[in-house]
């Protein structure tokens, strides 16, 4: 009996030791909670990601390697990975950022407020694929009170890997992007002043060299028609103003010469790849497509010839058509706008073209054929050389510049630029492949 008291007396005690633990530690971890968690002024977000990762392991074992990659071409995906993905935890600042009420009505409309994103959403898969522990990237939130948010957030996964307390941190970069988006206008308008600066000057100076020889020709011809309608017409003196002025005319023309030999350069043409100059000049944009609320979307064939050219003409023009295009977007007040940039391989002319296309109020039928006009614009401050610069550029590299525009459809425009021949084997007019 006594035996038995004491097991019995041991085994509570046991209990209760283990009861004591288990509250020291809850109360441990609430404490950290309390202190690390909810009062912490940097938004955090507790995900479980459990579900995506038992997919992904499927798809790892499947030979599955790039997720990006697969996504890309099975974007429908994304959704469907999506609903084994769950909110468990927000802390006080997330509140705070969303402009939510209560946590409640936060974890309600989270699925609303966070849809998937298919750039953040493959950081995190390819995470959890090869078995890492952090993912970073950047998104755009949309708060309930109205706001767009920039943010640069950060996932953290335990040590064990488990994906069902991952922890997402929101860093608000909205003051660093409006620093950036001023740095930018402040560079665009500093560009465009020296571009005026310059075409001022080298006004002045075409019109202070031409000014003479055409006022050489304007004497020249006043007087030779005074010789002429004279009672005795004087024909050699009429002929010598008219050997004036062509000497005259010739003069003018060689100021003019001299003006282009010093504004052409010796091109700087190198092999390259076209997908790589789109990607590229698409890159410097970024931030112009983030301001002004523009998705951009690629559309490039694969194993695309090389070509011969100038990259930075050639991201000029890209940018420059870009850019345009937003912008039009922007000021007819588009919604859900999309720009495409589309690469296509032409055999038949031993070229590349290029598409620009927008999803933009389109330009008017009576504006269309004067858009590559020197000194025309549809802009109240442009200088109407963008375009033209542009089209010479193409044009120097052998290609062309046409638009095509259909009133609230949109507008593209297209240009080709032809393959390096020294790097593109010749196709046999009667088909590719070996003979023997």
């Amino acid at each position: 009996m006594t035996y038995d008291l004491l097991i019995t007396l041991a085994n509570a005690a046991i209990l209760c030791l283990l009861i004591g633990l288990w509250l020291k530690t809850h109360w441990r971890s609430q404490t950290f909670k309390r202190i690390y968690f909810d009062a912490s002024p940097l938004p955090i977000l507790i995900e479980d990601w459990s579900g995506v990762q038992s997919t992904l392991a499927i798809l790892k074992a499947q030979g599955v390697t790039d997720v990006g990659a697969y996504l890309a071409a099975n974007p429908e995906l994304v959704l469907e990975y999506r609903k084994s993905h769950r909110f468990v935890d927000a802390n006080e600042a997330v509140l705070r950022l969303f402009g939510a009420s209560s946590k409640a009505q936060f974890m309600e409309i989270a699925p609303q407020l966070l849809p998937a994103s298919l750039e953040s959403n493959v950081r995190v898969y390819q995470t959890l694929m090869e078995g890492n522990l952090t993912a970073q990237g950047e998104r755009v939130l949309h708060t309930l009170d109205g706001r767009v948010v920039p943010i640069i957030w950060r996932a953290t996964l335990p040590p064990s890997g488990d994906a069902s307390r991952i922890l997402f941190y929101a860093f608000d970069v909205t003051d660093q992007k409006r620093a950036q988006e001023a740095l930018m206008d402040a560079r665009v308008d500093l560009a465009h002043a020296a571009r005026v600066s310059t075409v001022g000057e080298l006004s002045a100076s075409i019109a202070h060299d031409v000014a003479q020889p055409l006022a050489a020709i304007s004497a020249s011809a006043s007087a030779a028609e005074r010789w002429l309608v004279r009672e005795e017409p004087s024909v050699d003196r009429a002929l010598n103003g008219l050997y004036q002025i062509r000497q005259n005319a010739q003069r003018a023309n060689d100021v003019v010469g001299r003006i282009k030999t010093f504004l052409r350069k010796a091109p700087k043409r190198n092999t390259a790849s076209i997908d790589a100059l789109i990607r590229d000049a698409l890159e410097l944009i970024q931030s112009e497509a983030h301001r002004f609320n523009v998705k951009v979307c690629t559309a490039l064939e694969p194993s695309l010839p090389p070509i011969r050219v100038d990259e930075v003409e050639v991201k000029q023009v890209v940018i420059n058509l870009a850019l345009n295009a937003m912008q039009a977007m922007v000021n007819a007040g588009t919604k859900d706008r999309l720009l495409t940039v589309t690469v296509t391989d032409k055999p038949h002319d031993r070229a590349v073209e290029v598409q620009v296309r927008d999803n933009g109020p389109g330009i008017a039928q009576d504006i269309i054929g004067r858009i590559f006009e020197p000194f025309f614009s549809t802009k109240a401050d442009g200088m109407g050389l963008g375009l033209v610069i542009c089209k010479s550029i193409v044009n120097s590299h052998g290609g062309d510049l046409t638009v095509v525009s259909v009133d609230n459809l949109g507008t593209v425009f297209r240009f080709t630029l032809p393959h390096d021949q020294e790097a593109t084997p010749r196709q046999s007019p009667i088909g590719s492949g070996d003979v023997g």
